[in-house]
């Protein structure tokens, strides 16, 4: 049986973020509009096909921003933290027991990281931030020297969920 039990969980605040996606999405279609329907027919199936590909990147974008959920869960391998995007959790991000070393509460501010969004890569980079408003977050360090950072409201109280060693 392959049960988790929810330890603790935090939708995050991303109300700035969609709006932010959705501003955007609304000056790209606008401006999609404009220059095709200028477009003399040279290269206009380049032009909706390069078009259509950004609508459906901006509207991905806009789904997976509109909800996001932080929980720390127990499962029958001991506690992961798992991070679930969209509606219906589309997409998760999961850090199983094996994976995570420590956890700790920091303070950050978004321009230490970047700026608003997912950044970084974990793969490549060798770490990567969620990063939805300034202030609180949980980093968790993983094996082979990467790091995840999640802006959260009690940090601390996913550090102790975690039941993880602080560096």
């Amino acid at each position: 049986m392959n049960e988790r039990i929810i330890v603790i969980e935090q939708r995050l605040r991303t109300t700035g973020l969609v709006l932010v996606i959705t501003l955007v999405l609304v000056v790209f279609v606008g401006v999609s509009i404009t220059l095709v329907s200028s477009n003399n027919g040279g290269t206009l199936v380049t032009a909706v096909i390069v078009e259509a590909v950004a609508l459906v990147a901006l509207l991905f974008a806009f789904l997976m921003f509109l909800r996001i959920v932080v929980r720390v869960v127990e499962t029958p391998e001991g506690r992961a933290l798992e991070i679930v995007y969209g509606p219906g959790g589309l997409v998760r991000q999961v850090f199983g027991p094996d994976q995570l070393v420590a956890a700790f509460a920091r303070n950050i501010s978004f321009m230490q990281l970047g700026g608003w969004g997912y950044r970084g890569n974990l793969k490549v980079l060798r770490r990567a931030a969620l990063v939805t408003r300034r202030g609180h977050a949980l980093e968790v360090q993983l094996q082979r020297r990467r790091r995840f950072i999640v802006t959260v409201d009690d940090p601390a109280d996913f550090v102790t969920a975690l039941a993880l060693p602080t560096p």
